[in-house]
């Protein structure tokens, strides 16, 4: 969160809703996108903050705003639309650090053939492609890791474009070389530079 706010110098308000619930997002104007970041719980937890925030955000994409979907949030919305979540290996295996994928088609600012380095650290993912989605990136760990919707403003990424250093620092717990910290870093600017975008040609 701050590292967007400091990159790109736009107003964020930031919302705790697995603590607080969702009624925050009651008390403030109607926002111009939304990005839905990680957590600790997963979708089949089936909470009540999440089923409230799944229906919340699958309303703003039907409605045309643009929202973006990180891990937990990737496969938020991808449940909300139908698809499985599940391990990504029976044996709860942690995938972390960074990882490199492959942008499948030309949609929402991305380039066929583009290749993202982004830093990851999740145990679940989406397991199979909802009816209205489009397939944006994949890796070799990865199959679904960047959906799309086919007409909405929606794009989701299974990996963390949000992270800073610090991030890097307390939820990673191998030691990446600076290169591949470098890398992991653009990859995620050019995922959160192209959402900004998209909000901004939203709101024209």
């Amino acid at each position: 969160m701050n590292k967007i706010v400091q990159s790109h110098g736009i107003p964020f308000t930031y919302h705790w809703v697995s603590t607080f619930g969702t009624d925050s997002l009651d008390f403030i104007d109607e926002a111009s996108g939304y990005i839905i970041f990680g957590s600790d719980s997963n979708v089949s937890d089936r909470l009540p903050w999440q089923i409230d925030l799944s229906k919340r955000m699958k309303a703003k994409i039907e409605a045309g705003i643009p929202v973006l979907g990180i891990c937990f949030g990737h496969q938020l919305m991808a449940d909300a639309y139908g698809a499985t979540i599940d391990l990504v290996k029976p044996d709860n295996r942690c995938f972390e650090g960074t990882r490199k994928q492959k942008v499948l088609t030309d949609h929402l600012g991305f380039k066929t053939n583009e290749e993202l380095e982004i830093f990851i650290t999740h145990h679940y993912e989406v397991k199979n492609l909802p009816q209205e989605f489009i397939h944006l990136s994949t890796s070799s760990d990865c199959f679904y890791d960047g959906l799309a919707h086919k007409t909405k403003p929606f794009f989701s990424f299974q990996g963390h474009p949000e992270a800073s250093r610090h991030f890097v620092e307390n939820h990673i717990e191998s030691k990446l070389p600076e290169e591949q910290v470098l890398s992991g870093l653009s990859g995620g600017n050019r995922v959160i530079s192209n959402f900004i975008e998209l909000v901004r040609l939203t709101s024209v």
